[in-house]
């Protein structure tokens, strides 16, 4: 049993992080599970995973689903005297070093190479112990997870009140348009993350949605913007723009925003881990948008969305 308790980032590279545990998971049969307290923020946005909380894989029943349903259930007052899982993560991972017989891995932090779970020396690593702990970040194989990915693909459907508000929506805008482009627009962490190398500003989307316009000339283009920031319609104007069911100040949930986005024709974003797995469980491709002056070409396309962004000289500067 591997315990992952926890490691950096939201919604993006947790489930990136989980997807390769089970990857590595299925090429070691019958050998190791996984339990992932790490996706336990995020198991209820997920129809298999909000009937199994505690993110066990392969999938088994267990009484850690209880534990995982009672820590959603702590009132504010626990939460704010720090009972809350990002505490109880950490204690897990401590509980590796003193608990007779388990073991702690971590992967060293932001400037380690990480774990390569291909590594040949990793798996007799976590075979001396019947119980490891590991966090960390950089914690992959994308060989395993291209092997497997079109299974992975069906963990992680949307649960039906997300999913079917979303549906909604883009089935109206499928009437309209032949074509539909999900633009995210990551404004608010980007102005700081890698020395804001990737934030743009709304302006300079709406200058590429005007490209996509014109590379697809003949073609109704309908374009789906998701954002985390308040984005001005007049930013927009003109363009066959409609902001996402999940933005703020909309009346949906933020998680519509990351479904929508998956039921697009393919995906304009800033290198994010939020566009690349919606791209992976919609398999759709990405289209990167890496410099304030790119000019958009279809060549720029990234077919195989996530492993291809983990790829790609700019977006894998986020997905790795």
């Amino acid at each position: 049993m591997v315990l992952y308790t926890h490691g950096a980032g939201r919604l993006g590279n947790q489930l990136i992080r989980f997807t390769h545990w089970m990857a590595w998971v299925r090429a070691h049969e019958g050998q190791v599970e996984v339990l992932d307290l790490a996706f336990w923020p995020y198991a209820t946005y997920f129809d298999v995973w909000r009937q199994h909380p505690a993110c066990l894989f392969p999938i088994r029943p267990s009484r850690m689903d209880a534990w995982a349903r009672r820590l959603d259930d702590l009132p504010g007052w626990m939460r704010r005297g720090g009972l809350d899982r990002d505490r109880w993560s950490s204690l897990v991972h401590v509980a590796g070093r003193w608990r007779p017989g388990w073991q702690a891995i971590t992967d060293g932090g932001s400037k380690s190479e990480g774990i390569d779970l291909d590594d040949p020396v990793f798996f007799p690593r976590v075979a001396r112990s019947p119980v490891t702990t590991c966090s960390g970040w950089k914690i992959a194989s994308w060989r395993l997870f291209e092997q497997y990915q079109a299974e992975l693909r069906g963990y992680f459907l949307p649960a039906p009140e997300f999913a079917r508000p979303a549906q909604e929506f883009m089935t109206l805008l499928r009437a309209r348009y032949d074509v539909l482009v999900g633009v995210l627009v990551r404004q608010s962490d980007y102005r700081v993350w890698d020395g804001g190398r990737f934030f743009f500003t709304s302006a300079q989307y709406a200058g590429w949605i005007r490209q996509l316009l014109d590379l697809h000339g003949g073609r109704r283009v309908g374009v789906v913007v998701a954002s985390e920031d308040w984005q001005d319609p007049a930013d927009f104007g003109g363009l066959p723009v409609h902001l996402a069911s999940g933005n703020p100040r909309s009346a949906g949930h933020w998680f519509e925003n990351w479904v929508e986005l998956s039921l697009c024709d393919f995906i304009v974003s800033a290198p994010s881990t939020f566009s690349a797995t919606a791209a992976f469980v919609g398999g759709v491709p990405l289209w990167p948008v890496v410099s304030a002056n790119q000019v958009m070409a279809h060549d720029q396309l990234i077919s195989d969305g996530m492993v291809g962004a983990a790829r790609h000289p700019e977006f894998s500067r986020s997905v790795k």
